[in-house]
């Protein structure tokens, strides 16, 4: 006894829930546009921050990229909501568009290639990555004409 507590010299069990890594979405190669598989977010689990970070890895990629989310555990297509990603963009601008600066494209054939890290906040029970061309241009439809834009090699999402 110490003052009247009772020092426990036992380890203490760490509490703190598992966080994890998911892949959300695998390399689209040269799909036009892609809509990924719902990934279970904080909500799912019980986590109560709601704190998500996704990393998007592209190569010569031009398009926009988004999220989207619901709070529904069997979603049906309306229940799926856009996850503002873009800090530059309004409320009509659901994607972040590559390349990022079109008078800069860091890839070749006019994209980008990098790697981006986003952070956003909200109890979402599930999740998905989107990309979309559609604003672009009607696609070509040879594999060399899909291939010049580009490609998202991954999307993983950090809980």
């Amino acid at each position: 006894m110490n003052g009247g507590f009772l020092i426990n010299n036992k380890a203490k069990r760490n509490n703190m829930a598992i966080r994890k890594s998911i892949l959300m979405m695998t390399n689209t190669g040269t799909q036009w546009n892609v809509v990924g598989e719902p990934i279970r977010g904080d909500a799912y689990y019980g986590y109560t921050d709601g704190i998500h970070t996704v990393q998007v890895v592209y190569q010569n990629f031009v398009g926009g990229f988004g999220l989207q989310g619901t709070l529904a555990l069997d979603p049906k297509p309306e229940d799926w909501f856009w996850i503002k990603v873009n800090p530059d963009g309004d409320v009509n601008t659901q994607f972040i568009p590559f390349p990022v600066d079109p008078y800069a494209p860091t890839g070749a054939n006019g994209g980008d290639t990098g790697s981006l890290a986003i952070t956003f906040i909200g109890n979402f029970v599930l999740l998905r990555a989107v990309i979309s061309r559609d604003y672009i241009q009607p696609p070509v439809n040879t594999s060399w004409g899909a291939w010049q834009w580009g490609q998202i090699d991954k999307a993983l999402l950090s809980l």
